[in-house]
């Protein structure tokens, strides 16, 4: 048996379709991450250690200052870390020795000798001057989303997003990502560990097992891991 539709209903269907208003001009956008784009700045981190006339030697409270800096450094720090004495005040002499102590700190915590600028900056006038250590990092800054409660979610014409989708996604990036240079361009790869790679191609020649021993211990049988 054949059903037929009124002809009113199906003039209806196609004029529903033909209703959809034109997307808005400009090309659209490729995804959500191109409206809420993440902000990557640099930046300077800095830790200033203060020194008196008659200092001779780091406090251990300068110690530990440096020692969570150089961690800092080593995790997201860019370029070299610039360890600058004051020149001209009255405690030159004591921060000139004292920034010797640091450096020695820093290589301590991990820091190359390389990777260690010294300078001097203009203090003259000063009694006290410190030491300054810093170094570049990047900062990431996150987009502003629009609060939900001001869009319209149920009347989103030709598919297209709301304001905020993905946004608070993109937020949560920027507050997570350790070092937010990652987001501007990938970090060089690592050397390739060869060690592994020739012992198998060894034991291969020789037509000895490639794969690595296991112990009784290491043996599991599946009925007795699920009973």
């Amino acid at each position: 048996m054949k059903v037929r539709l009124p002809l009113f209903l199906g003039l209806s269907a196609l004029s529903a379709c033909a209703g959809i208003p034109d997307p808005p001009p400009g090309q659209a956008l490729a995804s959500w991450a191109d409206r809420h784009v993440i902000n990557v700045e640099q930046s300077a981190a800095r830790v200033s250690l203060a020194v008196a006339p008659d200092d001779t030697a780091l406090s251990g409270k300068a110690r530990d200052e440096l020692s969570a800096f150089a961690g800092a450094y080593l995790r997201y720090g860019h370029g070299a870390m610039i360890l600058s004495a004051p020149a001209g005040s009255g405690n030159e002499r004591a921060a000139a020795a004292l920034a010797t102590q640091a450096r020695s700190a820093l290589l301590e915590a991990g820091i190359s000798y390389g990777a260690i600028a010294a300078s001097s900056y203009d203090a003259s006038g000063q009694t006290e001057a410190p030491i300054l250590v810093s170094f570049a990092r990047f900062e990431a800054r996150a987009p502003e989303c629009a609060p939900l409660w001001e869009q319209d979610l149920a009347h989103q014409s030709n598919n297209q997003p709301w304001e905020s989708f993905g946004c608070a996604t993109q937020a949560n990036l920027a507050a997570l990502v350790e070092d937010p240079r990652d987001l501007v361009t990938p970090r060089g790869e690592d050397p390739r560990d060869s060690g592994r790679r020739t012992t198998v191609f060894d034991a291969y020649r020789q037509g000895e097992s490639t794969h690595a021993l296991r112990s009784e211990d290491e043996h599991v049988a599946v009925s007795d891991a699920v009973n």
